[in-house]
């Protein structure tokens, strides 16, 4: 790990723990928000880290924003940014309220001990005017040959309205396993949505307004959606997923839409298990 640049994380103790009513919602839903899983202090602290990568100056440097292919990029009106392992560079995230908290509910709501989970990071940037995140499910753009076990933890950097974004989850659909996904635009571009004939019943949308703090949890196969941005200030994020290590299968699981992409893009990456900032091959 590299030495940290933005100190520790403030000492503003808060501990927060899964009820037990919080746990058999989200095994029957596949989801749960949470109205407070860290500090505002903290948050304010974590804000100091995004915004130091989602600055123009840092495109193109470690960390820095890049497209849904990969691609680094700078600030466009109405483009969606993304820093994937932003842990890796900026390990102090690591030492926070905000994993400690969300590795102890993962493990709640997984079922596993927490020993057993590692995480990986991911800020997203939705400017004014940010196109939807089509309904989709994680579990989608992961790799055919390998078996998952993992939930993701979305926490925004302030208050978020369902205007501006905020998540919105089929409640149960978690239950359906992997489903058919589709690309939206050029394959190269991978941005997924669920496949029409699946039949989401979008009339059971649940959306998830957060204040300042609180956050969502979503098993890896429950299905959900951004609205886009329709305010005039960028929607900040931070997800972060919680995971067992990936298992290999004999056979790869049938994700065609998985195919396109690799196809357009010149065959697969190598496939990578990021575990709290260290970064391996499967």
């Amino acid at each position: 790990m590299t030495e940290m640049m933005f100190g520790p994380p403030p000492a503003v103790p808060f501990e927060a723990s899964p009820s037990r009513d919080e746990v058999e919602f989200f095994q029957e839903n596949g989801f749960l928000a949470v109205e407070r899983l860290t500090s505002d202090e903290e948050i304010d602290w974590l804000r100091r880290i995004y915004e130091h990568i989602f600055d123009p100056a840092n495109a193109g440097q470690p960390g820095g924003p890049v497209d849904r292919s990969g691609v680094r990029i700078p600030e466009v009106r109405g483009k969606l940014q993304q820093s994937f392992f932003p842990e890796v560079h900026f390990p102090e995230i690591l030492q926070t309220t905000y994993v400690r908290n969300a590795r102890r509910y993962a493990a709640a709501l997984l079922k596993v001990d927490a020993s057993r989970l590692t995480s990986w990071g991911h800020m997203i940037r939705k400017a004014p005017g940010g196109r939807a995140a089509a309904w989709h499910q994680d579990h989608a753009y992961w790799q055919p040959e390998f078996d998952y076990y993992a939930l993701g933890v979305w926490l925004p950097m302030h208050d978020v309205s369902v205007e501006m974004g905020a998540m919105q989850f089929i409640p149960g659909s978690h239950k359906l396993g992997l489903v058919k996904h589709r690309q939206e635009d050029d394959p190269a571009e991978n941005v997924l949505s669920v496949d029409p004939l699946v039949g989401v019943d979008l009339s059971k949308a649940v959306a998830c307004p957060l204040r300042k703090g609180g956050a969502t949890f979503h098993h890896s196969e429950t299905l959900h959606y951004t609205a886009p941005n329709a305010t005039d200030q960028a929607r900040l994020a931070f997800p972060m997923e919680f995971q067992l290590k990936p298992v290999r299968r004999q056979t790869p699981v049938i994700m065609p839409w998985v195919d396109e992409h690799r196809a357009a893009v010149g065959g697969p990456s190598p496939p990578l298990y990021v575990a709290d900032g260290q970064i391996s091959r499967l």
